[in-house]
């Protein structure tokens, strides 16, 4: 009997030593989320380089007997489109005159407007009228190795906005005018966003009665997005 009981006790101390441990339960376990949002705006960055290519300046004025070149204040991705000297009844071509240069993050891409801010103002000696009409005398076309003096170009209009600063040098207030330039005065657009480029030539058209003087005006562009 006292086998059986130690075996017993022996078994009965083997189950206590494999009885299994209490396991206290930590605390639940949790988790979150923070939700982030934020919207892109579009934007249009724009930037107008004169006499953009090195090859710049005039040409024509063919039997003028004078030869055309650019004015002293023309320089290479800078300055002003300066034709020099220029004879009345001629017509001249001013290569690489102006590149827009536009950035936009826009999908639905952009319009460029272009548009003299005063009309064509004499000095030196100022004459009468003091001013020339813009239209039907500066034109505008897209640059091309085969461009001529002769080449179907279109007309720069004078706005019908508020020049800012003298003569529009510092652009051209739109805002009595429904915040954008007319239709007519596009000059390029892109359906798509982008980092793009378009150069342009000018073309002059001297009629036959416009007085001697030297004449200026400031050509603004204004990019506007889709």
């Amino acid at each position: 009997m006292r086998r059986y009981a130690a075996v017993f006790a022996v078994a009965a101390l083997s189950l206590t030593l494999a009885s299994p441990q209490i396991v206290r339960a930590g605390p639940a376990a949790t988790t979150g989320s923070a939700q982030l949002n934020y919207k892109i705006l579009p934007t249009v960055k724009a930037q107008v380089v004169p006499n953009y290519l090195s090859g710049f300046g005039p040409t024509g004025g063919l039997g003028s007997g004078a030869t055309p070149t650019p004015g002293p204040s023309a320089v290479l991705n800078g300055g002003t489109v300066d034709f020099g000297n220029v004879v009345v009844g001629y017509q001249y071509l001013y290569k690489y005159a102006a590149q827009v240069k536009v950035q936009t993050n826009d999908n639905a891409g952009f319009v460029v407007y272009s548009e003299g801010a005063t009309d064509l103002n004499g000095s030196n000696p100022v004459p009468v009228p003091a001013t020339w009409p813009i239209f039907s005398t500066l034109y505008w076309l897209p640059s091309n190795a085969s461009n001529s003096p002769f080449s179907p170009a279109t007309s720069f209009n004078k706005t019908s906005g508020n020049p800012i600063g003298l003569n529009g040098v510092n652009g051209i207030d739109y805002s009595g005018t429904g915040g954008i330039p007319p239709a007519m005065s596009a000059v390029w657009s892109s359906p798509v966003a982008g980092n793009l480029v378009q150069g342009f030539d000018y073309e002059l058209r001297l009629s036959g009665t416009i007085p001697a003087s030297q004449f200026n005006v400031y050509i603004v562009y204004t990019v506007i997005g889709n």
